[in-house]
């Protein structure tokens, strides 16, 4: 596999918020790409499907080898799913910190702005967010998400309707996707 770099390390969800998208997911994707890439053997003990390819296609041949040689000298082998992967772990532990940051944040006027022009949610995340952040605020989150769901209905009855469509328009269906399961590549 060839190994892939990360060029974006962020420090904060607010620094995402003006990217495409669901803020959430590409703050997390970030996030997972970086601890794939710099993940050591010491901290590598469980890995599920999914990260365990992500650790092979990211690390270099070396680094990667060392990660899985730990692995294999573990007296139990993840095999039957019982342990969670460390990754999954680091990611929904992040998740929850991030979600907590915007939902402190909503009230500051950059996000507050941000909120009333341009957010995207996607479901899983506007759910969890909604959690979060005081009653009075929840309008607001079910408001971007029922424009969200809208604007792509429109976009899917383009879709739909043009015969002529053999692969343009098929941006749609990913952010469909997107919206409706988080951005491709993030466990939730």
């Amino acid at each position: 596999m060839r190994t892939h770099r990360q060029l974006v390390a962020y420090g904060s969800v607010l620094q995402v918020l003006h990217e495409p998208g669901c803020p959430l997911c590409r703050f997390l994707k970030e996030y997972q790409a970086a601890r794939l890439q710099n993940r050591s053997e010491s901290e590598t003990h469980r890995l599920c499907n999914f990260h365990a390819w992500g650790l092979a296609a990211v690390q270099d041949a070396h680094a990667a080898a060392e990660a899985f040689i730990g692995i294999l000298g573990e007296p139990e082998l993840n095999a039957n799913g019982s342990q969670a992967c460390d990754v999954c772990k680091e990611v929904t532990a992040e998740e929850e910190l991030r979600i907590r940051e915007l939902a402190t944040c909503l009230h500051r006027p950059v996000v507050a702005d941000w909120l009333r022009k341009e957010a995207v949610f996607c479901i899983p995340h506007a759910t969890k967010l909604r959690r979060k952040v005081p009653l009075a605020l929840t309008p607001r989150i079910d408001t971007i998400v029922q424009n969200c769901r809208e604007q792509l209905k429109e976009e899917l009855d383009r879709l739909r309707h043009d015969p002529g469509s053999d692969r343009s328009g098929w941006g749609a269906l990913g952010r469909v996707a997107e919206f409706l399961v988080s951005q491709r590549g993030l466990r939730m």
